[in-house]
């Protein structure tokens, strides 16, 4: 498919995406052993999704392959009124959405750019949290809230123009958990086929929604509990050269 082509009733491969050009940024923070080492990576160019994948997006998927509804779906059916909620998935339902769209789950270093930019920052907006731009224990403890839309908090997208990358729900990556080249760090968690999670989500506190903060699951995680506590939801890239 050539850049900027049809495909099917959607619109191009692109639409609903948000541009990251080539080149460095700094990935990691030395303050977390996990996150260790801080440093400079780099990335091809490519295309991410701004928002995180819906409810109803989902839904069209499964209806179109036959693909398993999220066990916490009552019924088959997302909850009222959640039709542009983020999608809680599992891995491995994650990876078959983005591989029957034409996409990919995105890999760590292009999911932190992309949170990140290149200069470094703690969160998309910048170095100080914000409650008012990002779904966090701080906030959902006094409302209550859960879950929300995707796309009520533009005011904390990302240099590149991504929104929700933190907080509201944790985002699937491509990559099997490991510790970073050059970290002396070690984990019961690499090296077991589980695989990373970024962003942070609503039940947890500010500590744990930075653009650097990662964590891990198994791929085929039981999603059955999502209606009280939410999962993981997923965003999709493609590659600037698969255009």
């Amino acid at each position: 498919m050539t850049k900027g082509s049809v495909m099917g009733e959607t619109g191009t491969k692109t639409e609903g995406m948000v541009f990251v050009p080539a080149g460095e940024f700094i990935m990691g923070d030395d303050r977390v052993a996990r996150e260790t080492p801080r440093r400079i990576e780099s990335t091809d160019a490519f295309w991410i999704d701004r928002f995180l994948v819906t409810n109803e997006q989902y839904l069209a998927f499964a209806e179109a392959t036959g693909a398993a509804h999220p066990a916490h779906w009552q019924g088959g059916l997302f909850p009222a009124g959640h039709e542009r909620h983020p999608a809680e998935v599992s891995w491995t339902m994650a990876d078959a959405y983005a591989r029957h769209v034409g996409k990919r789950l995105p890999t760590e270093a292009e999911w932190e750019k992309a949170a990140r930019g290149t200069d470094g920052r703690l969160f998309p907006w910048g170095d100080e949290f914000d409650s008012d731009r990002c779904l966090t224990w701080e906030t959902a403890s006094v409302t209550g809230a859960h879950s929300e839309p995707v796309d009520v908090r533009p005011s904390g997208a990302s240099p590149y123009g991504c929104e929700q990358m933190v907080g509201l729900c944790e985002e699937w990556i491509a990559d099997e958990y490991a510790g970073y080249p050059g970290s002396t760090h070690t984990s019961v968690g690499y090296g077991a086929g589980m695989y990373v999670l970024r962003g942070g989500s609503w039940i947890f506190p500010v500590t744990h929604v930075r653009c650097s903060y990662r964590c891990f699951e198994e791929p085929d995680l039981d999603t059955s509990g999502y209606a009280q506590l939410g999962g993981p939801g997923f965003r999709c890239v493609i590659s600037e050269k698969a255009l």
